[in-house]
């Protein structure tokens, strides 16, 4: 189920909330925001909620057999029987098909032709995600960081939270056990306005920015051999602008429903267009899933004192998640290389220091990694990226669309200058004016109206 449909917006959330707050034993409704989460999932299709009821049932017991257990071998026994149940299943729908693809090119390389028949697998919308929500808590519990729950139901409430279930945000037990425990009995009037405001906000990020800017770039991406060089720049830089009001907007509107049910998830992304270097940039987007990989694998792999290798990996099996295709194998190791190089020459002088160079040099390097994130194979991203550096043509014969133009300035604006939302209401407590309620109004009443355009979110296929 999308968020921005009508079945969701006038049907699902009211039912949901509204059953939410309507009972009162806390049990009742952790079993209710279960049930409505596991609705809300298999209104795509039901036979994928076995998938997230497998990864809950492997992690809520494998946790507990880890408090239990008596000896250090012990409890590792139990913690690689939840990482071989749970990234089992994320390899075998998400990756298997994905290295038989691979050894069948290398063998037709070869001459031997195909080796082993592949079949189609159907990818489950947000397994990436509630997979590394439900192992953050069993290895935290490893670790002694948080006390296993002995409620099935309030962890599989956890792991299955609907709003931020298919895209995240990434959300640790700790940050939410204590309210999950003690449910507030009544929704107050901030988190009534803060939900609203949220959800809102994201709705318009997403279908007044984000699909507006893919009604003009996607014709483009179909076109990529006849692109001139700067329509590949502007066609890149709209999916820059396109990925982030996307994705943000994703992440704003579940902030949003996760107020309506008082509860507070963490920022997912600020303001990353405003990084003035690439390790900026990583501490602002994504923000979740960064520190995930940087507690559960960078800094095992050794962090700092073993930074090239431990950066490495994590990069690289950071694009990997990101989808079953060697293209962002290369988009993780292009940013690992910009990350280890931004450690050696941060402190030369030629960098820039004026803080608007800085960030145009950032955003312009992003952009250039989104070319093996955009595109379905290496050939059209190697086509897209060589008309980029085609420098002598860059302004030859090209025929740029005003309604683009005006977006992507738009979106830069946004991105660049202005303020993000939670920025607003978590660190400077602004409350919202008349007029500024009033604007947000209109333009939530022309998205309602653009509903039956709007796209699937971008991260949905991770």
């Amino acid at each position: 189920m999308l968020f921005p449909t009508p079945i969701f917006i006038f049907v699902f959330a009211p039912l949901a909330i509204a059953g939410f707050w309507l009972i009162k034993n806390d049990f009742l409704r952790r079993l209710w925001i279960t049930i409505a989460s596991y609705i809300f999932y298999g209104y795509w299709d039901w036979s994928f909620t076995t998938l997230m009821l497998a990864c809950s049932v492997a992690n809520f017991f494998s946790a507990r057999l880890i408090s239990r257990a008596g000896s250090l071998p012990e409890k590792r026994f139990w913690l690689v029987i939840a990482l071989v149940l749970s990234l089992g299943l994320l390899f075998y729908f998400k990756y298997f098909m994905l290295i038989l693809h691979s050894i069948n090119g290398i063998s037709g390389l070869a001459g031997a032709g195909e080796l082993i028949k592949v079949w189609d697998i159907i990818l489950p919308i947000g397994i990436s995600f509630f997979t590394f929500q439900a192992l953050s808590y069993t290895i935290d519990v490893y670790r002694g960081k948080v006390e296993p729950t002995d409620d099935f139901i309030e962890f599989a409430a956890f792991v299955s939270l609907f709003p931020q279930l298919i895209a995240g945000p990434i959300v640790r037990y700790s940050e939410i056990c204590v309210t999950l425990r003690n449910l507030p009995k009544k929704i107050t009037g901030d988190n009534l306005n803060l939900g609203t405001l949220c959800f809102t906000t994201g709705l318009i990020k997403k279908v007044l920015i984000a699909d507006r800017i893919a009604y003009y770039i996607d014709p483009m991406f179909l076109d990529y051999q006849n692109l001139t060089p700067l329509e590949a720049w502007l066609a890149m830089f709209g999916f820059s602008f396109q990925l982030y009001f996307d994705f943000a907007g994703y992440s704003l509107m579940a902030i949003g429903l996760g107020y309506l049910l008082g509860f507070e998830f963490p920022q997912n992304f600020n303001s990353p267009y405003k990084a003035i270097s690439i390790s900026d940039f990583w501490r602002r987007w994504h923000m979740t899933l960064s520190r995930w990989l940087r507690d559960y694998l960078y800094i095992p792999l050794g962090g700092r004192d073993n930074r090239a290798v431990s950066l490495a990996v994590t990069m690289l099996l950071g694009g990997l998640w990101h989808g079953a295709e060697w293209t962002f194998v290369v988009w993780g190791a292009y940013h690992a290389i910009l990350l280890e190089l931004h450690h050696h020459l941060k402190r030369f002088p030629w960098i820039p220091k004026i803080k608007a160079w800085a960030q145009i040099g950032t955003f312009i390097l992003v952009t250039i990694g989104w070319v093996f994130f955009r595109p379905r194979n290496f050939g059209e991203s190697w086509t897209i990226l060589s008309k980029m550096f085609d420098i002598p043509g860059l302004f030859k014969n090209f025929n740029v669309n005003p309604g683009l133009l005006f977006f992507l300035v738009l979106a830069a604006l946004i991105s660049m200058l202005a303020p993000n939302i939670v920025e607003l209401v978590r660190v400077r407590r602004v409350t919202l004016q008349r007029k500024w309620a009033i604007a947000i109004g209109v333009f939530t009443v022309l998205c309602i109206l653009l509903l039956s355009e709007t796209s699937p979110f971008l991260y949905y296929q991770f």
